[in-house]
């Protein structure tokens, strides 16, 4: 299997992501997988009504691949979605598509899909300049949660207490003309400092890691020093991520689900999940998850570097099984 894997950062310690991507490497090599890795900025992108294939990047062209994974996420940008464009219409399989990366990149969209789905989801208020505090605190009450629109490791997340830091805040968002950049949202006590995420691969739930804070605060992002171990999610927890990665189109995702007092609730939804947390407490290879899941789809040969693919296939089901099991 050929496959080119889209990163828009550099590959050296200390970078966001980039520990995934090298793990990616590792696994494509142990599988026998040609896999490059590249920065979609560093395409030409000519469109004309040729139907052939053409990729030139860094000013060589390149061979078709089977297979293209975006990590790029929620910082994916105009000119990188235009490049996935522009392969799907040359007929690449992706994982994700562009359509549901973009929708995942934007936290309201993927709220407004998710409700249209019939999914548990914190009730939510769009920013508007100025804001009415009594609107805010009508429909959703103190603490209120207040997001950016487009994050990641949960940077851009505040809780405020009370309608005086409510105000603080919003005046100073106002002043630097914010605009509808941020979602005012509804705090789930329940569920302070505390979430698990459900790694989703084609349509299966296949681990899953409780996060918790470390510090007493409400955000529990392993990036931000909380601790993550290995959690069994419930019928109805794993069935609830399965079906928001289905509303969303995903075909890898990683979902943020809440504890609240009636069952669940989501919190996020990730196109491109980091997952080093949850291969450390679980003992999963989630690339190796993924590359099997793509070949199954695919149709793919199934040999991996001296042994059967078979054989790889049930080492990485033994891993989930074991990443199901509470240590």
């Amino acid at each position: 299997m050929r496959c080119w894997l889209f990163f828009h950062r550099e590959l050296r310690d200390g970078v966001p992501e980039a520990l995934e991507v090298r793990r990616f490497q590792d696994a494509a090599v142990n599988a026998g997988i040609d896999l490059s890795v590249l920065n979609p900025a560093d395409f030409e992108l000519i469109v004309d009504t040729d139907e052939g294939w053409s990729a030139i990047y860094q000013g060589r062209p390149l061979t078709k691949p089977d297979l293209i994974i975006p990590r790029t996420g929620s910082e994916t940008s105009y000119f990188t979605l235009a490049v996935l464009r522009h392969f799907e219409r040359k007929g690449v399989a992706m994982v994700n598509g562009s359509a549901a990366i973009e929708a995942v990149a934007d936290k309201l969209q993927t709220l407004q899909i998710l409700s249209r789905a019939g999914l548990p989801i914190p009730k939510t208020i769009l920013a508007k300049f100025p804001v009415d505090v009594n609107v805010v605190e009508r429909e959703l009450g103190f603490p209120v949660v207040v997001k950016t629109l487009k994050g990641t490791r949960g940077d851009g997340v505040l809780l405020c207490a009370d309608r005086e830091q409510f105000h603080d805040l919003t005046a100073l968002l106002a002043g630097a003309n914010a605009g509808a950049d941020f979602i005012f949202q509804q705090y789930i006590k329940s569920s302070h400092g505390r979430d698990v995420r459900v790694i989703v691969i084609d349509g299966k739930a296949v681990a899953a890691m409780e996060r918790r804070s470390s510090d007493g605060g409400f955000k529990s992002n392993i990036s931000l020093g909380g601790v993550g171990s290995a959690f069994q999610p419930t019928a109805a927890m794993a069935d609830l991520a399965i079906r928001v990665a289905q509303a969303l189109n995903l075909d890898v995702a990683g979902i943020d689900i809440l504890f609240d007092d009636a069952g669940y609730r989501i919190c996020e939804a990730n196109s491109s999940p980091g997952f080093q947390g949850l291969e450390k407490a679980c003992s999963v290879s989630v690339p190796d998850a993924v590359f099997s899941a793509m070949r199954t789809r695919l149709g793919l040969p199934t040999r991996v570097r001296g042994q059967s693919w078979r054989r790889t296939i049930g080492t990485v089901r033994r891993l989930l099984r074991v990443a199901g099991r509470p240590h």
